[in-house]
């Protein structure tokens, strides 16, 4: 009888366990460090790492897709995937979609241009209305940059990529990213020795999750930042920073 207790009751947590446990769809851009492909294909990066073992601690299964930026806030914006990895917070996105309670990563905002330009950046964009910024489209450049876009005169690309390529042909005279994006493309462009990033920093951008607000998530997105704010306080945030040669912790 004992045994035959045993059974019933390894058979009930299994049911219980099968009904509880669901399937989501993340997807996001390719962000060095944060989430890219190795040269087999698979999804890596700081922010797949902390999603799939959040995912595993709460007995669900994950999937990610990389797209372009544009493609994977649409498929947030119409409730086709579940959530997007890495987003910056802003008040257009707020509306379509639940940011995590804490962001995971952060990326000061630069401009970088040729070592012999003249142009004059003292942290007023005033001083820049003469010149033109490359920037990558999708992204989100900050409160102060958004007041004074309109007097400036931007070219927008693809990528970050893109925008140092336009650098080096004097297309535009200014990047702004972040130089964890920018810093493995100079490399492979092995223009090092051409550029150099400006100081001060434009702003501070944090990185979050984005789910959804097209499905029905809360009880999952409250479990997420949940089993997220446990890692913190583990330090298990920590270690998979370093594991990417990040030291950022996150915070509010």
């Amino acid at each position: 009888m004992k045994v035959k207790s045993t059974v019933i009751a390894v058979l009930a947590f299994l049911c219980s366990f099968s009904v509880t446990a669901k399937s989501y769809y993340f997807v996001g851009s390719h962000f060095p460090t944060i989430l890219e492909q190795d040269q087999q294909g698979t999804v890596i990066g700081l922010g797949a790492d902390i999603a799939h073992e959040i995912c595993r601690r709460l007995g669900h299964e994950l999937v990610i897709d990389i797209m372009p930026l544009k493609r994977a806030l649409k498929m947030v914006e119409q409730g086709h995937a579940d959530a997007i990895i890495g987003p910056y917070k802003s008040l257009q996105r707020q509306q379509y979609m639940q940011f995590s309670a804490l962001p995971f990563y952060e990326d000061p905002i630069v401009f970088f241009t040729k070592k012999n330009s003249d142009v004059t950046w003292a942290g007023n964009f005033a001083s820049l209305r003469k010149d033109v910024i490359g920037i990558t489209r999708g992204w989100n450049y900050g409160s102060e940059f958004k007041r004074n876009k309109s007097s400036l005169t931007l070219s927008e690309v693809a990528s970050v990529k893109a925008s140092f390529l336009q650098l080096m042909h004097n297309r535009v005279d200014l990047v702004m990213t972040h130089p964890r994006a920018a810093l493995p493309i100079i490399d492979d462009l092995s223009i090092s020795s051409k550029v150099i990033m400006l100081s001060p920093i434009i702003t501070v951008n944090q990185g979050y999750y984005g789910f959804t607000k097209q499905r029905e998530l809360n009880e999952f997105i409250e479990d997420f930042n949940s089993e997220f704010n446990k890692m913190l306080i583990s330090g298990d945030i920590v270690q998979l920073n370093s594991k990417y040669g990040l030291s950022f912790v996150a915070r509010e």
